[in-house]
Parts: C-alpha cells; sequence; structure tokens
C-alpha cells in the first residue's frame, strides 16, 4: 500500500486506481493510434516510391554511388523509428486535434498526387529521349512551372504532412524533416545551375529551385 492509500477509504483507493489505469490505457492507446497513422502514411509513400522504381521508371546507364545507395537503404529503414521512439518511448502522446490530423492527410494527398505527376513529367521526357536520341530538354508543367524540382518539394510536403498528422507530437520526425530539407534543397540549387547552364536563356528565368516565388 502506497502512503496515499493508507489515509484513503478502500473503496476510493480501488476506484482511483483503476481510474488512474484506465487514463493511462487511453492515452496508450491514443499514442499507439496516433503513430499507427503516421507509419501507415510513411508506408503507402515508400511502397509508391517503389511501384514507381520499378515499373514505371525507365532503365539508363545512369548508376548511383554506392554510398549514396546505402544512405539511402538506411533512411528509409530508420525514419520509422524515428515515429515509433516517439509514441513508444517518450510519454505524453495524446490523440491529436480533429483539425491536425485532417490538415495531415489532405497535405499528403496533395504532395503525393503531385509528386506522382512530377515523376512521369520526367519519366515521359526521358522515355521520348532514349526513343528520339535527343538531348536533354526542359521539364514543363503541373508544379515544374514554378521550381525546378516539384518533386522534392513533395517529398518535404510528405514528411510535414506525417508529422503535422501526429498533432506535432513526433519530435524525432522534425530532425528527419530537417535531414530532407537540406539534403534536397542542396542538390534542387544544384539541379537548378545545371538547368540555367545548359538551357541558357531557353530556361525560365522566374523559375526558382525548390519553394515557389522565394528560392
Amino acid at each position: 500500500m502506497s502512503a496515499t492509500d493508507a489515509w484513503m477509504p478502500p473503496g476510493i483507493s480501488k476506484r482511483a486506481a483503476v481510474g488512474s489505469t484506465g487514463i493511462g490505457l487511453g492515452l496508450a492507446q491514443s499514442s499507439h493510434k496516433t503513430a499507427l497513422l503516421a507509419l501507415s502514411m510513411y508506408n503507402a509513400h515508400v511502397a509508391l516510391r517503389l511501384k514507381e522504381t520499378v515499373c514505371d521508371q525507365p532503365e539508363t546507364s545512369a548508376r548511383m554511388h554506392i554510398g549514396q545507395y546505402g544512405v539511402g537503404i538506411i533512411y528509409y529503414v530508420v525514419t520509422p523509428f524515428a515515429v515509433v521512439v516517439d509514441s513508444y518511448v517518450m510519454p505524453g502522446w495524446t490523440r491529436p486535434p480533429a483539425w491536425a490530423a485532417l490538415a495531415g492527410i489532405a497535405l499528403y494527398a496533395y504532395a503525393s498526387v503531385h509528386q506522382w505527376r512530377c515523376h512521369h513529367i520526367l519519366y515521359k521526357l526521358r522515355r521520348r529521349a532514349m526513343l528520339q536520341s535527343s538531348g536533354y530538354v526542359v521539364p514543363e508543367g503541373d508544379l515544374f512551372s514554378f521550381v525546378a524540382c516539384p518533386h522534392f518539394l513533395c517529398e518535404i510536403l510528405i514528411y510535414l504532412a506525417i508529422w503535422t498528422a501526429t498533432g506535432f507530437q513526433a519530435t524525432t520526425l522534425v530532425w528527419t524533416i530537417c535531414w530532407t530539407v537540406i539534403n534536397l534543397g542542396i542538390t534542387a540549387r544544384e539541379t537548378q545551375q545545371w538547368y540555367r547552364r545548359t538551357f541558357g536563356s531557353k530556361y525560365p528565368r522566374s523559375r526558382k529551385a525548390l519553394v515557389p516565388y522565394m528560392w
């Protein structure tokens, strides 16, 4: 018996213990459901990317450095643990507000659809170049009208959407978002510079690297 139970009537002490246990179980269930939502969103994203890579992306002679390949594999394997660590190890997760869950899902759907469209614009250009033995062309359409690498922008938005759907409680996921922003931001900047060197005046001067109208 605890020091608190010593001065409480047996019935009240028992009800208090049952009540506190129920609250704890309720918080744990909310935490697990929120984590399940986040992990489901992430797994759906990875599954779509895998399908595009295996079934949709044209094969070329281009090769990826083994170091980059290894980092990519580790990244996609480790990232889900950011959500698991937060929800199971760090206490205090509660059910996210309905508006946060809905906003996260809506942003996720928007970013996923536009990333799919932008990927397929690039796939079509690659197939055309392979069939006609032509060189590179400037991508047009969808979010390419605003930025050089809209598929990178959508990737960042997808991770922001997952974080939003947790009610901004997945604090470890913030580090994943920071890594994604830095990594893709550098690559987007280099891609834009390559476009400008390659196409010169034919490349739209108003098109930004990653963030529409800003950068």
